[in-house]
């Protein structure tokens, strides 16, 4: 039987958007959109955080005056609540992925188990 890995990522990606951590977090980025200045400010620190990771990727540290805009942009933008909803359900959605990806690669850590120190139980403590 061959198996096409790539059509269930695809199905997967499909009924992601269907999840209730998905559908939270659509709902809380056009929320933010309504919020123009949030919205403004928060594209601002995105941009910002990006050009630095750029920075980063390509051997350079982003400049100490870099640095603190993107502190005083990410301190102003997290006070707001259409922010601070945003990033909850980004957490939801990131903590559903982390599990999904502990799932899907349980074989190749179970592949790899026997030569993994087991963390120790409550028995072996006795």
């Amino acid at each position: 039987m061959v198996v096409n890995i790539y059509d269930t990522a695809n199905e997967m990606s499909r009924q992601l958007v269907k999840t209730q951590e998905f559908v939270g977090l659509k709902k809380s980025f056009n929320a933010l959109k309504k919020d123009k200045d949030a919205f403004d400010s928060f594209k601002k620190f995105q941009q910002m955080q990006a050009a630095a990771q750029r920075k980063q990727m390509s051997g350079q540290n982003p400049s100490d005056d870099e640095i603190k805009a993107i502190q005083t942009i990410a301190k102003e933008i997290s006070g707001k609540k259409a922010v601070q909803d945003l990033m909850n359900h980004e957490r939801q959605v990131d903590q559903m992925l982390q599990q999904l990806n502990k799932t899907v690669t349980s074989p190749i850590q179970d592949l790899y188990s026997e030569i993994m120190p087991q963390a120790p139980t409550d028995k072996d403590k006795k």
